[in-house]
């Protein structure tokens, strides 16, 4: 019995040791696997909820291995470009509010004034103030509604090839009356080259027309405005250029964003509603081209 208890330990015991070793080592192991990569998974699992609650400024650690950190910087970018957009939308809606604030308010009074009897109801003065408002709205209001449709890539392009040189020249001739009203010169410069483009000819009339119509309303009397045409191998260019006060360079970026404007206090009445560059980028990227300044 004796013997049989020597033996048994004799064997137990290494089996044992070797049993304790391996569990030792897998306790490690798994540590190690949890922090490697159930945890960055977990982190993950924990973003993606407090961004769905909305906290949209929610980031995770990169960290592990090559791919968990892709999944983590990827997610990242989300998030800042969610964020983005939410601050965005929440500017946007503050600034058509602000926008519709001041002719909606201009009505207003000009009507209770005549409900009051301070106006008369027949003054010719108090009804063309109100109705130049409603004007005003009218077209904030289509504005938007064309801005947004072409956001959300829902305006329907009828493109074919158009002589970008002939189509031009047509809305140069549009603004030509307006331009001598301020002494304003008005050109087009162009070379003999084929300024054949696919596109839609009166969204892009649009496009040049916000433009130049841009440009009259805020450069000085007595100054030029030179649309440009250039060919590559591969595209036309069209240059709109103006002797006029510009933007500075850090101000660049924003020239093409809804209601951004160079001079905070502007009003409306000088400054347009505020949307026809933003329209304007968004119809030229909308045909698959690219407008910058």
């Amino acid at each position: 019995l004796r013997s049989r208890f020597n033996f048994a330990r004799a064997i137990l015991f290494p089996v044992g040791i070797i049993s304790f070793v391996l569990a030792v080592f897998l306790v490690v192991v798994a540590i190690l696997f949890i922090r490697r990569f159930v945890n960055p998974l977990a982190d993950v699992i924990y973003a993606a909820r407090a961004v769905a609650d909305g906290n949209l400024d929610t980031r995770i650690p990169s960290k592990g291995p090559q791919d968990l950190q892709s999944l983590a910087e990827s997610f990242n970018e989300m998030a800042t470009s969610l964020e983005r957009n939410d601050r965005e939308r929440r500017g946007m809606l503050a600034d058509i509010a602000h926008e519709l604030r001041t002719p909606l308010s201009v009505i207003r009074g000009r009507l209770e004034g005549i409900v009051d009897g301070i106006y008369k109801a027949d003054d010719g003065q108090v009804v063309s103030l109100a109705l130049e408002q409603t004007y005003l709205l009218e077209r904030l209001v289509d504005d938007l509604r064309l801005l947004t449709l072409a956001e959300t890539r829902q305006l329907h392009f009828e493109k074919r090839s158009v002589d970008l040189a002939q189509l031009s020249q047509h809305t140069i001739d549009m603004f030509s009356a307006e331009a001598q009203e301020k002494n304003i010169s008005l050109a087009l410069e162009k070379g003999s080259g084929n300024y054949t483009a696919e596109l839609d000819p009166q969204r892009m009339e649009q496009v040049i027309g916000n433009l130049i119509g841009n440009s009259l309303r805020y450069i000085p009397d007595g100054s030029k405005i030179c649309l440009t045409l250039e060919e590559t191998s591969k595209e036309v260019k069209l240059f709109v250029n103006d002797n006029g006060p510009g933007v500075a360079e850090d101000e660049l970026p924003y020239l093409f964003d809804r209601f951004w404007r160079k001079d905070k206090s502007r009003t409306r009445s000088a400054g347009g509603t505020g949307l026809g560059l933003a329209i304007a980028k968004q119809l030229v990227e909308a045909q698959g081209g690219t407008i910058h300044a």
